[in-house]
């Protein structure tokens, strides 16, 4: 358990921002998850890198940007389907995964490594994570590689763009979207079992399509379902180095070639 000076979980303001107490207890119960995290990658020697927010944060601030609510790693993709498969018999207590393969109802490609299921004000649950009774955990995104060919990449982005799109707009509409399903599957060449959850299987073909180019020899690589919408482009070489950074009171890997990941995501933001 990682320790922290009283003062932590004060109230202050950083860069203008009011940062209230509670969110410093969810800052220190997200960096428990995050370090459950590093012990399994050091165990399985699993490559990870400080990605979006958390990686501006480490950068910029040492921490969490002061209006930043959560914690993002990202991995290679055989890294992370390694991780995927290890972490279930290492994660102990509430700790669990979210991802399309352990939850028929989680709407996202990514996965997430979270420290309960529900809230909770069991007094050791608060003593665990710093008094935080709320469910915090830790985004993980998949890199994966794109096509060289720029029409083959805007296909691509295309059908995930939709898959992804359709379970969001399920919920509100899923007759609409069940009348869609005859032309969704000749789009993407698919066959859905209309007696399993239609989100979950969609959501694990945009994750199959998200690995299509894996084995071709693009050196471009980039979370998929956002690059179909943002066009992210990262350089595969950009994480074959890095060095350990301070984030709070942990230390991250971070990209040597950081600046042009950060670049890359955020333009000159």
């Amino acid at each position: 358990m990682l320790t922290f000076d009283d003062s932590y979980f004060l109230g202050e303001t950083r860069d203008g921002f009011y940062i209230e107490p509670m969110m410093k207890c969810a800052w220190a119960a997200q960096l428990e998850v995050m370090c459950v995290i590093k012990q399994i990658c050091e165990k399985y020697d699993i490559p990870y890198f400080a990605y979006y927010g958390t990686l501006l944060g480490t950068i910029r601030h040492k921490g969490f940007i002061p209006w930043d609510d959560d914690m993002d790693i990202c991995m290679l993709r055989k890294d992370y389907q390694r991780f995927l498969e290890v972490a279930p018999r290492e994660l102990t207590g509430e700790y669990h995964i979210n991802s399309p393969y352990t939850q028929d109802e989680y709407t996202y490609v990514f996965s997430r490594i979270l420290n309960a299921s529900s809230i909770s004000y069991d007094p050791s649950r608060l003593s665990q994570f710093h008094r935080c009774p709320y469910i915090v955990g830790v985004d993980i995104f998949p890199l994966d590689a794109l096509p060289t060919n720029p029409s083959e990449e805007s296909l691509l982005n295309q059908l995930i763009y939709i898959l992804i799109s359709v379970v969001g707009r399920y919920d509100d509409n899923p007759e609409d979207i069940m009348a869609m399903l005859p032309e969704l599957e000749q789009l993407c060449n698919i066959k859905l079992d209309t007696q399993r959850s239609i989100k979950n299987q969609l959501l694990r073909i945009a994750d199959s399509l998200c690995q299509t180019y894996n084995t071709s020899d693009s050196s471009i690589i980039s979370y998929i379902p956002e690059d179909s919408q943002k066009s992210i482009h990262l350089q595969r070489k950009w994480f074959d180095s890095y060095d350990y950074l301070p984030f709070e009171n942990i230390f991250l890997p971070v990209p040597k070639n950081y600046d042009a990941i950060l670049t890359a995501l955020y333009s000159d933001y």
